[in-house]
């Protein structure tokens, strides 16, 4: 690997004090989480050997490292960083020895958490977590420089950690891939049913209404219908999909980089990946980007429009917020690209203009299409959006979200403002005022935009609603960084020169959020589920032998994907719509959804346990909560009864009530 140009290099002295300032404060910080995690564990510490040669392991390696760091600011300084180098330096190093060291930092963090015993013991304590990630990327770095010595520190430890980090985010999403039959969380049923829609003549006998939400994602989900895949296979799909098309947004915008070096293009490329998924974008959102990146043209603008309509056709059938998210890019690649050149500003500014207005108007329009296609009855259930209530504390740390969504976005976007700044400070006077009004004004549009869909209920657990926004700081900041763009002074500008400790913290910074995240597989009973399944269609074949209707609110897929057998099949009340029409107050939807638990018209209803509890704020999605229960709890309950709840899966059987109703 070659010496990062654009790096300034850290010398040795503030390289080596680095590494032992951050071994003693997080070794410090392991210290504490290990206290709080035997507290809770209820441990002994004096009585365990095992607690205590942790522990003793940590003030050990705090103790080492302070006194290297104290040591450090003598004479003795020169002597401990050999000391510390030693190993790359002795003869008997082999190529051999580095690769073992490299192979275990990369992989010895995964590993270690995919152990459940592990995971049970300390995976919940995030300092722990992080100390341990240190210290492997620390061994990786000593690997790097076995096999590589002309390869700088600096760049050996960046490495480790963005391959380290990259192995871990594969892992975790492939540990979803399992066969267990049941929905793993809120809403993973419905990425095996709403595909269905677009199939549903084939798969139940007769065509019902296309999803209401996400229509893109769901399309793109719906092939493995196509030759009845195992459930299994339908989770590895969503996966392998996702790894796919956020991946191809990596390979689109290094295309217009001109990074020349294959080992920094190769880290840019990695360190893109892991900050796209950080963020994250869902993988039908980065259709779009991957189009305009690669077919934006400044010199074949017939290219440039025919991108633009076709991403803008599919953010029409994906998602209201990114209506303008295509004609948006286009007009920043045009104004990072083109310098004024002319006198009349108004000749330069109107194609940006016309991408941004043309694109939107093209995204309306497609939703209308999409909408008259898709046999909703109610188009105001596409706009769930612009009735829900707005919880705007939401955006800073709280019980749903303990980083709060402000202080994230920022913590996850600050080291970027400073490469920007930094390039800005010693070119912005080459610079148009015009072009970079009207860029960061499309860049804070996304921001606000995306903090306003965070603050809206059932939002504001993760960065997802503000994905627009972060492509367009990596496509600006890379812009910038790498010298892509072209100002007004003619000459061709030169890569930023970066200091270390920022390159180190933009390299770090997606580790922060994706440390706390476990790989590895949850084994469920087979025997148990198969159980669960027979009982549940004994029930399902008793109330089609009496004639009734059944409703599945969740876990839906068990019959879109066969594991069930229930016929006819109802499409209204799925639980993700029923829970957005419920937050959006769509008023003429929940009334009939009353009227039907009023008159009993299901048989039997499938469900999660349902409990008639209202929060307040100090609980985890509490507003959600509340509107769950009530406008759709309470219904349910003052009509119907739990016959039989299977509490290893979160299933519950409903029945109507009988005699006098009772209401919680």
């Amino acid at each position: 690997m070659k010496q990062p140009l654009f790096v300034i290099q850290p010398s040795r002295s503030a390289f080596w004090r680095f590494a032992l300032g951050t071994i003693s404060v997080l070794s410090l910080l392991a210290v504490k989480g290990l206290l709080d995690r035997a507290r809770q564990l209820g441990v002994d510490v004096p009585a365990s050997l095992s607690w205590q040669a942790a522990f003793s392991f940590l003030f050990l390696l705090t103790a080492l490292a302070l006194l290297g760091l104290i040591l450090s600011f003598t004479a003795l300084r020169e002597q401990i960083w050999d000391w510390l180098e030693r190993p790359i330096r002795a003869r008997a190093v082999t190529r051999g020895i580095g690769a073992v060291l490299l192979l275990t930092a990369i992989t010895g963090f995964s590993l270690l958490f995919f152990t459940p015993y592990i995971r049970r013991i300390i995976g919940t304590e995030y300092e722990v977590r992080l100390f341990i990630f240190w210290m492997f990327s620390l061994v990786g770095m000593w690997g790097v420089k076995m096999l590589r010595k002309q390869t700088s520190w600096l760049a050996a430890l960046v490495a480790v950690v963005l391959v380290q980090s990259a192995l871990h985010l594969v892992l975790v999403h492939l540990s979803a891939v399992t066969s267990y039959p049941f929905s793993r969380g809120w809403s993973e049923t419905s990425y095996f049913y709403y595909p269905s829609m677009f199939l549903s003549e084939e798969i139940y006998g007769q065509a019902f209404a296309w999803p209401v939400l996400h229509p893109t994602l769901h399309l793109l989900l719906a092939p493995p219908y196509l030759f009845e895949a195992p459930l299994w296979l339908h989770r590895l799909w969503q996966v392998m999909l996702r790894f796919l098309f956020v991946g191809l947004i990596v390979p689109a915008l290094l295309a217009r980089l001109p990074l020349k070096d294959s080992g920094l293009r190769g880290l840019v490329a990695i360190w893109t990946f892991l900050f796209l998924f950080i963020g994250p974008i869902y993988l039908h959102l980065a259709i779009p980007v991957i189009l305009v990146l690669w077919g934006y043209s400044s010199r074949n603008t017939r290219r440039t429009w025919i991108v633009i309509v076709l991403a803008s056709i599919w953010a029409g059938w994906s998602r209201v917020n990114w209506f303008p998210v295509p004609g948006m890019i286009a007009a920043v690649l045009y104004l990072m690209e083109e310098p004024v050149r002319r006198k009349n500003l108004w000749a330069y500014l109107y194609k940006p203009a016309l991408f941004f207005v043309i694109g939107s108007l093209v995204a309306i329009a497609s939703q209308r299409v999409y909408i008259a296609l898709s046999g909703i009855p109610d188009s105001a259930y596409f706009f769930t959006s612009f009735g829900a209530d707005l919880l705007w504390y939401r955006l800073l740390p709280n019980a749903t979200y303990p980083l709060g969504v402000l202080p994230a976005v920022l913590f996850l976007s600050l080291p970027l403002y400073l490469a920007i700044y930094t390039a800005l400070r010693r070119d912005g006077a080459h610079w148009h005022p015009a072009r970079l009004v009207f860029i960061f004004g499309a860049w804070l549009v996304l921001f606000v935009g995306g903090l306003v869909v965070s603050a809206r209920i059932g939002g504001g657990a993760d960065l997802h609603n503000l994905d627009a926004y972060f492509v367009l700081t990596l496509i600006v900041s890379s812009y910038l960084i790498f010298a892509r763009y072209r100002d007004e002074s003619r000459a061709r500008p030169k890569p930023l020169s970066l200091h270390w400790a920022l390159v180190l913290w933009i390299a770090v910074t997606p580790v922060w959020f994706l440390v706390p995240r476990n790989a590895g597989f949850v084994a469920y009973d087979d025997s148990r589920a198969s159980a669960v399944l027979e009982e549940l269609q004994h029930y399902i074949d008793e109330a089609n032998a009496a004639g009734g209707e059944i409703l599945f609110i969740s876990q839906r897929h068990l019959f879109s994907l066969g594991l069930l057998d229930s016929s006819p099949h109802v499409r209204e009340y799925e639980r993700e719509e029923l829970m957005e029409m419920a937050q959006g107050r769509i008023i003429d939807y929940l009334v009939d959804f009353r009227s039907d638990m009023r008159r009993q018209r299901f048989a039997l209803i499938v469900v999660d346990h349902l409990n008639y509890n209202r929060l307040g704020r100090a609980y985890p999605f509490s507003e959600e909560n509340n509107v769950w229960v009530r406008r759709v709890v309470r219904p349910i309950l003052c009509n119907y009864r739990e016959e039989v709840f299977f509490p290893a899966d979160e299933i519950a059987l409903y029945v109507p009530q009988e005699g006098e109703r009772q209401c919680p």
